[in-house]
């Protein structure tokens, strides 16, 4: 028996060889090969017959139904959602309390063979836009190819699905450095078109030690018809999990952009964009601790910010939540800075619904103190 495995092993060894050096030579070609150079008796081919006529059966099945068949929730097609419903109470005075609807997203995504992928990302909320439309090709797990319009790696809280945040806002400098409301370029949902390729490596028992990203993008923002200047920005990022639980990211940007309001930054003219960041995020049980810095260059004006988090589900279904997040806008200004308290419930009824109640207090470094604290609450399904 063990001989047989021996052979077979060899075989195999010969077999991709040969596939390299010799498309034209089939299969049974070379097994009648092997058996006249006594390599393989013919009970073994037969049985090697038997194995490679299953694979190409069942290759030829799954091919099939992705091509002929293909239906919601399928291999190939699948289709979710997220509805986020939303009620405001301002203590600003002239700035009225409202329901909205935060999000309201439909997701289509599937896998046409092992290796191709896609998936279109929409919001419906306020107009409708086009959030991500890519394809992906992976080549194995430490290497992955991806293409279209998709989130940049930036940070760690920007990358987090909106389903999945522990608050019903992002933190301060995440909105500011990261391609969303308050960056210069204008609200682009940390999303932008470009390529990047993205891997995992270095397996420990039942989780990979590095994570990596790097891709090339227009710069100008989602959506964009063409790019606003000729340069193309670069992102990277990388991650470690040393031990269960714990990771640890750092992220890069370089970019060039023309910003959308000129009183942010001097000169609307093509100028530097530039982010650096760092970020670790440690999970035991119902308790979690998150934190992240980030930097921004923009033309001559640095700015910067982090947050410290942490949850704890108290019961099953109840998780309280508390933030600390500052962020200062320009670094050469010493009343600028705003800090915001956080303070927060989730009850998570089941894996499609959440209700999340949040109160931030919000404090700036002003002589005069402005009354914007607000309390929301967001009824979320996600399907």
């Amino acid at each position: 028996m063990k001989q047989f495995y021996l052979r077979k092993t060899f075989f195999v060894l010969i077999l991709l060889f040969a596939a390299i050096i010799s498309k034209a030579q089939s299969n049974d070609e070379l097994l009648n090969l092997l058996i006249k150079k006594n390599l393989l008796t013919q009970q073994e081919a037969d049985s090697l017959r038997s194995d490679l006529a299953l694979k190409e059966q069942q290759k030829r099945d799954k091919d099939k139904e992705n091509q002929h068949n293909i239906s919601i929730g399928s291999r190939a097609l699948q289709i979710s959602g997220l509805v986020q419903a939303r009620y405001q109470g301002f203590a600003q005075s002239g700035v009225n309390d409202a329901f909205d609807v935060h999000r309201a997203r439909l997701d289509a995504k599937g896998n046409i063979t092992d290796q191709w992928s896609y998936e279109v990302y929409a919001e419906f909320a306020g107009s409708v836009k086009l959030l991500e439309a890519y394809t992906t090709y992976k080549f194995a797990d430490f290497l992955k190819f991806q293409a279209g319009q998709f989130k940049v790696p930036i940070g760690y809280e920007s990358l987090v699905g909106d389903s999945q945040l522990d608050f019903i806002d992002r933190s301060q400098v995440v909105e500011a450095l990261a391609g969303r409301s308050k960056d210069v370029i204008g609200n682009q949902v940390g999303r932008d078109l470009g390529i990047q390729v993205s891997g995992s490596f270095a397996r420990i028992n039942d989780r990979y030690l590095f994570d990596y990203t790097f891709g090339v993008f227009n710069g100008a923002g989602y959506n964009a018809t063409t790019d606003n200047n000729n340069h193309k920005d670069l992102a990277a990022r990388l991650c470690i999990h040393p031990i269960k639980g714990l990771d640890l990211g750092g992220s890069l940007y370089e970019g060039e952009d023309i910003p959308t309001a000129t009183t942010k930054v001097p000169n609307p003219v093509t100028q530097a964009r530039n982010r650096y960041g760092f970020d670790g995020r440690y999970v035991t049980g119902p308790f979690s601790v998150t934190a992240e810095y980030l930097h921004g260059t923009d033309a001559s004006v640095h700015r910067d910010g982090w947050y410290a988090q942490a949850g704890y589900f108290v019961l099953p279904q109840v998780q309280l939540v508390a933030k600390y997040d500052t962020y200062d806008p320009t670094k050469t200004v010493t009343t600028d800075r705003s800090t915001i308290y956080n303070g927060g419930v989730n009850f998570v009824f089941n894996k499609w619904t959440k209700l999340a109640v949040d109160y931030l207090y919000k404090h700036e470094e002003t002589t005069t103190q402005i009354k914007n604290n607000v309390i929301e609450a967001q009824l979320q399904i996600a399907f």
